[in-house]
């Protein structure tokens, strides 16, 4: 699935000091930093920030609920990160904060949702055929419409209001449950794939692709949901995929790693997510995790990426009172190449398939 360029202001050192960088230095240095400073306080063995009222509001997913892989929980879950897109956590956050209860039941209810498809005589609700090839939601400034049912009232354009962003983002709760809940449900979908394929890790890639197919999702958001439920080193106590959907070997290339591995890569390697995905799994199996801590795995590129993700974030770090946003220079232990404090030019990235 292609993907339009996205330009994200960066602050880096210099293009000659960026062409001297280790990647074998710079990423271990990452790691201290991430296992030290992040992992057990904001990732890892804590409640996941998706199952925290104070983080996501009345989007957060009952543990109870998650450990036991309710449908429901995991439709909430998949809308929540799902949201996640072209802008930063810290302003999805805010926004899931901000959306009353009603607001969440129209996108993130799984009941909610199968109710108002019943109920609505719009034929473009039929199949997801019908339904994505045919309904043409709409918004612009604050009115949301659409051609078939002009002014008439459908859980659709309420779920476009609320997310208060592209023109037919609306669509992707009722697209997520004609593809995938509505026909016996996420369990189905699992019991399907491990019939199929009998690698765990091939399994979770073949669960992304599943995913990735719902109205404006794609890889990477379906990565984030998929390894959410089978990276146990993410989450202890809250992946119950895992062992038999292993997320390890997934990563999720947001615009934070995809200009983190640009940095570190040969110049002219090829900027699309297989090819940045491949060099952190490469540069993963260089790695063995359990010299940071005994209890994670040896080989994780997805933690490795998530460190990547947690250290080049300066948005998150600047919320979260991170004591180098207020530094002068970088501190001693810092990795030079990716520090988002660090002060020189401004860069982009784009992000591709």
């Amino acid at each position: 699935m292609s993907r339009l360029p996205i330009a994200v202001s960066r602050i880096t050192l210099s293009a000659a000091h960026n062409l001297r960088a280790d990647p074998r230095i710079e990423l271990r240095k990452v790691l201290l930093w991430y296992f030290e400073h992040c992992y057990g306080k904001w990732d890892g063995p804590v409640p996941p920030f998706y199952c925290d009222p104070v983080r996501v509001g009345t989007f957060a997913v009952s543990r109870e609920s998650l450990a036991a892989a309710r449908d429901a929980a995991l439709f909430r879950l998949f809308v929540t990160l799902s949201m996640y897109q072209a802008l930063r956590d810290v302003v999805i956050r805010s926004q899931q904060c901000s959306l009353p209860r009603s607001s969440m039941r129209v996108v993130a209810d799984v009941a909610f949702v199968k109710r108002s498809i019943a109920k609505h005589d719009c034929s473009a609700l039929l199949s997801v055929e019908a339904f994505e090839g045919g309904c043409n939601v709409w918004k612009h400034g604050n009115v949301v419409d659409c051609g078939r049912c002009p002014d008439a009232r459908c859980h659709v354009k309420d779920a476009t209001a609320a997310f208060n962003r592209m023109g037919d983002m609306g669509k992707l709760p009722t697209s997520a449950w004609l593809r995938v809940w509505k026909s016996g449900g996420v369990h189905n979908v699992l019991a399907g794939v491990c019939q199929e394929e009998a690698s765990p890790t091939r399994r979770a890639a073949i669960l992304v692709d599943r995913f990735a197919r719902v109205h404006r999702v794609g890889r990477k958001l379906a990565t984030m949901f998929v390894s959410a439920l089978s990276t146990p080193a993410l989450a202890p106590g809250l992946t119950p995929w895992f062992p038999e959907v292993d997320g390890n070997e997934l990563v999720v290339v947001d615009t934070n790693v995809a200009w983190a591995v640009d940095t570190l890569r040969r110049p002219g390697a090829p900027k699309t997510y297989d090819a940045r995905e491949t060099w952190l799994h490469d540069q993963a199996a260089r790695i063995d995790l359990r010299h940071f801590r005994p209890d994670l795995p040896s080989y994780s590129p997805r933690l490795v990426q998530q460190a990547l993700y947690a250290f080049c974030s300066r948005s998150n770090r600047v919320a979260r009172g991170d004591a180098c946003s207020g530094r002068a220079a970088p501190c001693a232990g810092c990795a030079p190449a990716l520090c988002p404090f660090a002060t020189s030019t401004e860069g982009t990235v784009a992000l591709a398939s």
